[in-house]
């Protein structure tokens, strides 16, 4: 942080949700019209079962949904062995077995691991889990804490929640490389009752391995949490230090930590939302001080959870937040030094909740979407339709290998320039990150007015680090861990998409594009997603005419953009 921001100053901005985001409610959409549970806190995530870079839904306790590519989605089977009973539960996804396809871990009245046996069903695989016999848990989280390659598990019991309930700590399993797991023990979550909430793994100090931080409210009153830095870069093996230093040691009705870059300076600040017994906290980080700092919603009251993403494309993060026992959602856009608020509500149907929050682009048209569930009719969809209009993007999804295939615990960090400055963002791929829910794997940067990603670096959990650079905006990007990247071509908003006829093809010099929308702009791209000079001809309307620059032999991609927000794309080879 370049110069210290004690308050964060508040501009009224409320405007109606159908200005901002469009709720879904067709009810041939069984998304949101499925027969739900009762149970009140209940996640919600973003999942790409199929493969196809279109996110498919998880719905807790155990409903999954297939992205049918048209706004609407299909119902699938119910994830095997995961129970019904308890008023909470969440789960997380990766692939556990690194075998190509998701997995997830379940939390509920007999929490759960499931395998993916690839054709959208699951194998509940228990007895794989030393003392795991009728566990209750009420949340869990995947992360690959000891950068092995094979994600580990952790799930918190809420100590009195619901009542009556067994005492027990939490469970925290290592995944060995060859697919075992071990309990770990001797720290507090693993022998204390304490009312464990929300396990958040994040790396925090952004020092290469993943820390733990786990919201531990007594709701409606005062406790510790209980956080840890992970030491595997410190010592060169994997251990959980105690953070006992501000702001970590701070009596807190701790719900939901997020450990994000808000004013896109290098670090990290944290976000945690408490319940009713403590203000919800925000910590500018400056130069490792973390500076407590008011916001809108640091506010007193029943806050669950906190949801960063760039909904609008400006180029910085944005926050949506949720409270227990109402149906709104409110919307704070970051602006820059300040936030702005907005309120989304009377969209969650009456005498119900919104607990869950996840954010996708599921209609892949460039800009973050979301789903919140909570009780019975809580589940809602929400578009996005013109927050992010007329902005840049680029989304990325990664593979890893040697890291864990998910590429959980890596961090991404995008050079662009936005409005004449240079600027940084920063994302890490997460398996849980919101109130017992996850976010879509891709990682999603709004980019504002920059047409070209001036450079991306990706370091990968194995310590891998890869740099590319002149990047074109507006493309779903594939990243395999040691090889190239690559763009995804055809995976956009069918709507958007129209015939491109380019001629001849293949090219030498120069080519024509015939379309009978009239072209706002052309670009070209090898296959690696790096920018082709191109010099235009003046014409205006019909045939248009490129000039090619000199590019060398090989299999490019044309984007046109035509009036009325229409995308052409085709591939060509150049001789």
């Amino acid at each position: 942080m370049k110069r210290l921001l004690p308050y964060v100053l508040l501009f009224p901005w409320v405007l109606s949700a159908q200005s901002l985001f469009t709720k879904i409610s067709d009810p041939a959409n069984p998304l949101v019209s499925f027969t739900n549970t009762a149970a009140n806190y209940k996640g919600c995530v973003w999942i790409d079962l199929d493969h196809d870079n279109w996110p498919d839904a998880f719905m807790s306790q155990k409903f999954l949904f297939r992205n049918l590519r048209n706004g609407n989605f299909e119902q699938l089977p119910d994830v095997n062995g995961v129970t019904l009973g308890q008023a909470a539960s969440g789960s997380s996804w990766g692939d556990l077995d690194n075998d190509g396809d998701l997995d997830c871990i379940s939390a509920s009245t007999v929490s759960g691991l499931h395998f993916n046996l690839g054709n959208n069903s699951f194998e509940l695989k228990n007895a794989l889990l030393p003392e795991f016999t009728d566990y209750r848990a009420w949340d869990c989280s995947l992360v690959d804490a000891d950068n092995n390659g094979r994600l580990d598990l952790f799930f918190t019991h809420a100590d009195g929640f619901p009542s009556g309930s067994v005492q027990q700590p939490c469970k925290f399993y290592l995944q060995g490389t060859d697919g075992t797991f071990s309990l770990v023990t001797g720290y507090e979550f693993a022998s204390e009752f304490r009312p464990f909430t929300i396990p958040v793994w994040t790396d925090y100090d952004l020092d290469g391995d993943m820390d733990l931080l786990i919201g531990s409210g007594p709701g409606g009153t005062q406790g510790p949490d209980f956080c840890y830095r992970n030491m595997l870069k410190e010592t060169g093996s994997f251990s959980l230090q105690r953070l006992k230093a501000p702001p970590f040691n701070l009596l807190e009705d701790g719900q939901v930590y997020n450990a994000i870059d808000f004013d896109n300076d290098g670090d990290m600040e944290l976000c945690l939302t408490n319940y009713s017994g403590a203000k919800t906290r925000f910590y500018v980080n400056n130069q490792g001080t973390y500076v407590a700092t008011n916001t809108p919603f640091t506010t007193q009251g029943q806050l669950l959870t906190n949801a960063w993403g760039d909904l609008d494309n400006d180029g910085d993060l944005d926050v949506l937040i949720t409270r227990d026992a109402t149906t709104d959602i409110d919307f704070y856009r970051n602006l820059g030094i300040s936030f702005a608020q907005a309120k989304i509500a009377g969209q969650v149907p009456a005498n119900t909740n919104a607990c869950g929050l996840a954010l996708a682009d599921y209609d892949n048209d460039g800009d973050l979407d979301f789903m919140v569930n909570g009780a019975t009719t809580g589940r809602s969809l929400f578009r996005n339709d013109t927050l992010a209009a007329g902005r840049h993007w680029a989304q990325f999804s990664l593979q890893g290998g040697p890291s864990n295939r998910s590429a959980i615990g890596a961090l991404l960090r995008l050079k662009a320039t936005i409005s004449g400055q240079a600027k940084w963002q920063i994302r890490e791929v997460s398996a849980h990150n919101s109130f017992q829910s996850q976010h879509d794997l891709r990682q999603h940067f709004g980019l504002n007015d920059a047409t070209t990603i001036d450079s991306l670096v990706v370091r990968w959990p194995s310590g891998t680090v890869q740099s590319f650079s002149n990047l074109a905006a507006d493309l779903f990007y594939r990243i395999v861990e040691g090889q190239p990247i690559h763009p995804f071509v055809g995976t956009e908003q069918p709507t958007q998409m129209t015939d491109l006829k380019i001629i001849p093809n293949p090219v030498n010099r120069e080519f024509s594009i015939s379309s009978a929308y009239k072209i706002q702009s052309v670009e070209m791209f090898d296959s690696t997603g790096r920018i082709v000079p191109l010099k235009i001809s003046p014409e205006e309307k019909g045939t248009q005419v490129w000039l090619l620059g000199n590019p060398a032999a090989g299999v490019y991609f044309v984007r046109a953009r035509f009036e009325g927000g229409k995308i052409g794309m085709e591939q060509v080879v150049v001789y």
